[in-house]
């Protein structure tokens, strides 16, 4: 399973789940499943249905000040997915949202400093945070392309993987698995609810999102119990639409 984070902060909040919650929930995986980082999931969990892997969406400076030690104690690898035309900016895509909280992204410098951490890997969340359901060919090659050239140049390693900005079927856009692939990605998630990937394209990977909310008996609920309820509402969603 691949777990989806945004924000952590010493309280909960605008797509922030609280430092003592990410903790307790890392721990609880950590008992049950095998962490790893996201290259080697995607490659084994098709054959392997116990590993997970940690991703964080935006960049956030929570990386270094609430996440590293957490996973550092734990020894959890994790892949956190940048907008490039906002670093070291802030969430301003979210600014009409209800609740919306301001917060940072990390600079290029922090960015390059992590990069040099073998818990982080870097992945792309395209240049401007938009969906790119309303976009040309030409346009979405821009943003899958220029993020990932941008990125590669500051942290001097390959950009393997791309994480659709909103991440439902509707945000996908042009971008399809040859234009990923094209790009050269090997590799996408989306913001799509589900426990396992062990027969998704490995363009369109399904993850958990953990939100603020989520009390600790709520994500052990979700993880293990049998059916998996959210999937099944919301491919039931998908139809209706």
């Amino acid at each position: 399973m691949i777990l989806m984070y945004h924000n952590i902060d010493e309280k909960a909040g605008f797509n922030t789940v609280s430092a003592e919650n990410f903790g307790r929930q890392l721990r609880f995986v950590q008992q049950h499943w095998q962490f790893t980082d996201l290259d080697t999931y995607v490659r084994e969990c098709r054959t392997n249905h116990r590993l997970a892997t940690v991703t964080f969406d935006d960049a956030y400076s929570c990386i270094i000040t609430q996440v590293l030690p957490i996973i550092h104690d734990l020894g959890i690898p994790i892949t956190v997915f940048v907008p490039v035309s906002y670093i070291g900016k802030y969430n301003e895509w979210d600014e009409n949202l209800s609740g919306y909280k301001r917060i940072n992204i990390l600079s290029w410098n922090e960015i390059e400093s992590l990069s040099q951490d073998s818990h982080l890997t870097f992945g792309s969340h395209g240049m401007s945070h938009v969906s790119l359901k309303n976009l040309s060919k030409s346009q979405t090659e821009s943003e899958l392309r220029e993020s990932k050239e941008i990125l590669e140049y500051h942290l001097q390693k390959q950009v393997q993987c791309f994480a659709f900005p909103y991440g439902q079927r509707k945000d996908f856009g042009c971008a399809t698995p040859d234009l990923l692939h094209d790009a050269g990605y090997t590799m996408a998630v989306t913001t799509l609810w589900r426990r396992h990937n062990r027969n998704a394209n490995s363009y369109q990977l399904r993850r958990i999102e953990v939100k603020p909310s989520d009390t600790l008996e709520d994500f052990q609920r979700y993880l293990i119990r049998k059916i998996d309820f959210r999937y099944i509402k919301q491919e039931i969603k998908s139809i209706i639409r």
